[in-house]
C-alpha cells in the first residue's frame, strides 16, 4: 500500500451541517494535518482514483471535506 504525506492542505470547513469554522480554528485544522502520513488503497498510477482516496482519508482523519492539497508519495508498498 503506498504511504504518502500530505502539506497545503485546505478544507471547507461551512459544509458540515454544524456550522462555520472561524478562520483560527481553520488555520488550527490545517496545522494539524501538515505533515500528517497515510497509508492509501490505491494505485498511484491511476492518479485520479489516488487522489481521490487520499481525499477521502483526509477527510476521515478531520471530518471536514477537502479543497485542495499536495502529497508526496514516500512510499510504494506490496
Amino acid at each position: 500500500m503506498p504511504t504518502i504525506q500530505v502539506y497545503n492542505v485546505k478544507f471547507d470547513t461551512t459544509d458540515d451541517g454544524f456550522g462555520d469554522l472561524s478562520l483560527e480554528e481553520t488555520l488550527k485544522l490545517e496545522r494539524e494535518i501538515e505533515g500528517h502520513i497515510f497509508e492509501v488503497d490505491a494505485d498511484p498510477e491511476h492518479f485520479v482514483e489516488f487522489e481521490y482516496e487520499i481525499c477521502e482519508e483526509i477527510s476521515s482523519e478531520t471530518g471536514w471535506l477537502v479543497n485542495s492539497f499536495d502529497y508526496r508519495l514516500i512510499t510504494i508498498g506490496n
